[in-house]
Formats: structure tokens, C-alpha cells, sequence
């Protein structure tokens, strides 16, 4: 008769038995699984990756939505393009906007340059110096591009540095010269101007409306007497500039409502020179009676008190006098007359306006 077994030796041989059973139904599903796997992953992988070769224009295509980049395909990177008012230096404006003074902008919302500052080459060139002498003041890369991005005072400066600034001056083809007959306006009498007196000197001014009303900024610069006290013809120097600045206010707003005159305002740049920088009767001519090409203004630049003055002045300086002989009293009285002077020049364009660029049509003209 057999001995019984023992109860933790059956127990064992059982899980044993049991163990071995899941092993192998663990591999019989791993490898099915895997073998099915492989077959259908293999073919994706190889799509996933196509290749091309730059060097031949054959097999350098892409699948759509991919370019060729250093001999395999990768997928075209999302463009961003900026809206309006944001930077344009690292990205492409949206459609319908440009990029101006680095700001994306609608064409319709922006300055653009005026005909004459196209056409006119001196004066073109007079601007960009402008804006080059301006951007000697400036630090950022917005501000050097715009001849209106200096204060009244930093022109100030630039007219003391500069000793060809008259010269610069002249190619701006509006520019008018206000004299002032000797002591006027009187510092502590108020009888002065009379009132046809008033009259002349708006009339003269009016000639000049159109350029003015145009103008991107006006520069006012008036100059002190050289004969004299210095420091009463500095104070004489002052009235006189506050006294064109006036005159150029009641042009320029002239029949305009109060409330439209903020929107048309003219940014008007004055100053004063003292009478250490006075400029000579010959120098006085070729700045103001004539353009750089030598020829006179369309429109005479002389703005007097009075017509008998105009002609005493014009025929001084047009040869009734030697303008190199300075020893002579009539030489003496002219450098007087033109430094008793407020030169008031519209600039019609500052060098930042937008200019559309030059299309260029590749098709070939029908025969």
C-alpha cells in the first residue's frame, strides 16, 4: 500500500504545474502580437522619412506641406505675420499693410512723400541733410530718420554750429525774409505797427499761404542787429520773431473754425541768432534773392513795412551798391537792413514719409 503524500508537497507540485501553464500562454501572445505589430508599423516608419537631394532638381520635390532641406524633407514652418501698429523688423506685415519707420501701417493711414520733394532734387537732398544733422541729436533708430524729430532748441544749436545752415536753407524754394525798419517793434511803446503797416505785411505773407498751409514744420529764425546795444537788439530780435509768428498765425488759420485749427496745426521751429553770427549783404543774396541753380524764386522772398522800402532794399542788393566794398556807409546801412530780419523757411517734407516702391513689369509688350 502506497505511503499518503504529504500536503505541502502537493501543494507546491500543483502551483508549479500552474505557473508553467502561464508562462507559456504569455509567450504564445507576445510573439503573435509582435509579429503583427511589425507588419504593420514596418511600412510607416519608411513613409515618414522621405528624402531628397539638392543636387539633382529631379529628386529634390517634397510630399505638400514640406521642403527640401539639407537632403531630407521637413515641414514647411508656419508663417506669422504681423498686424498693424506692430514691429515689422523680425517679421512680414499682413496682407494690405506695409512696413514703414519699422511699424507695420495701412498705406491710407500714412504720410507720403509730396511731389515736390520727388522732384525737386536740391530740395530732397536738403532734407536728407536735415534729417543727418538732426540724427547727430538722436539716439534711437526711429528718431534719425525724420528731420522732425528735433526740438526748437536742438535747431538752435545746430544753426550756431553750423556756418553753411543759411546755405542749407536755401534750397527750400518757399522760403521768405521779414525786415524790420530800425528800433521796431519799439520794446516799451505798443504804436507800432499802424494798421496799414499791419495790412502790408499780411498781404506780403499771404503770397506764401499755399506753402505754408502745406508745410511739415516751419523754422523761424530771426536775427539781431549788429549796430547798437547787444542785449536790447537780442530783446528786439525776440519781439520780432513773436511779431512773425503773429502774422504767420493769421495766414495759416486764416478762415479755418477754432475747432478744426488743432487738427491742422503747423509745428513752427522758432529761434534767434545772436549778432555775433550775422550774415553779409553778399551772402544775403545768394541764400535769399536766388536759388542754388542762380536763379530768383517764383515768388520774391522780400517782406518790408512798406513798398518803398522793398525797392530801396532789392535795388541795394541787385548792384545799386558795391556789395564787396565794406568801407562805404551805403555797405554799412544794407548790413543793417538784412540783419534786422526774420527768415521764416516751410519745410514741405521731413525725410520719414512713406514712398511706395518702383513696380517693375517683367511682361513683355504684346507684339
Amino acid at each position: 500500500m502506497p505511503a499518503p503524500r504529504d500536503p505541502a508537497t502537493l501543494m507546491m507540485l500543483v502551483l508549479t504545474v500552474a505557473m508553467a501553464v502561464a508562462v507559456a500562454s504569455v509567450v504564445y501572445l507576445v510573439t503573435s502580437d509582435t509579429d503583427l505589430t511589425l507588419d504593420q508599423v514596418q511600412p510607416l516608419a519608411t513613409a515618414a522619412a522621405p528624402t531628397c537631394d539638392l543636387s539633382r532638381p529631379a529628386t529634390a520635390t517634397c510630399p505638400a506641406g514640406q521642403y527640401c532641406r539639407l537632403n531630407a524633407c521637413v515641414p514647411v514652418p508656419i508663417e506669422v505675420l504681423c498686424a498693424e501698429g506692430d514691429s515689422c523688423r523680425d517679421c512680414e506685415c499682413g496682407d494690405g499693410l506695409v512696413c514703414h519707420n519699422l511699424r507695420c501701417a495701412s498705406p491710407e493711414s500714412i504720410d507720403r512723400t509730396p511731389l515736390v520733394c520727388e522732384k525737386n532734387e536740391a530740395l530732397a537732398d536738403a532734407v536728407k541733410t536735415l534729417a543727418v544733422k538732426c540724427s547727430t541729436r538722436k539716439t534711437t533708430v526711429a528718431d534719425i530718420v525724420s528731420a522732425g524729430a528735433c526740438t526748437t532748441a536742438e535747431w538752435e544749436q545746430l544753426a550756431l554750429e553750423d556756418d553753411k545752415f543759411d546755405l542749407l536753407l536755401s534750397a527750400f524754394p518757399d522760403r521768405f525774409a521779414v525786415h524790420f525798419p530800425s528800433g521796431q517793434p519799439n520794446l516799451k511803446r505798443k504804436d507800432w505797427p499802424a494798421q496799414e503797416v499791419l495790412a502790408h505785411y499780411l498781404d506780403q505773407v499771404r503770397r506764401f499761404a499755399g506753402p505754408l498751409r502745406e508745410a511739415k514744420q516751419i523754422f523761424v529764425i530771426g536775427r539781431a542787429s549788429p549796430d547798437g546795444d547787444a542785449e536790447a537788439n537780442h530783446w528786439l530780435s525776440l519781439a520780432r520773431i513773436k511779431f512773425v509768428e503773429n502774422l504767420l498765425d493769421l495766414v495759416l488759420y486764416e478762415g479755418v473754425p477754432e475747432t478744426e485749427r488743432d487738427r491742422r496745426r503747423v509745428r513752427i521751429r522758432s529761434f534767434g541768432l545772436p549778432n555775433t553770427r550775422t550774415i553779409e549783404p553778399a551772402r544775403y543774396r545768394q541764400t535769399y534773392l536766388m536759388d542754388p541753380g542762380g536763379r530768383p524764386p517764383a515768388i520774391s522772398p522780400l517782406v518790408t513795412a512798406d513798398p518803398t522800402s522793398a525797392q530801396e532794399l532789392r535795388a541795394a542788393l541787385e548792384g545799386a551798391i558795391d556789395l564787396d566794398d565794406r568801407t562805404t556807409p551805403a555797405w554799412q546801412a544794407l548790413f543793417s537792413a538784412v540783419n534786422r530780419v526774420v527768415f521764416v523757411i516751410p519745410i514741405p517734407c521731413l525725410g520719414d514719409e512713406y514712398k511706395p516702391p518702383i513696380s517693375v513689369d517683367l511682361e513683355e509688350p504684346a507684339p
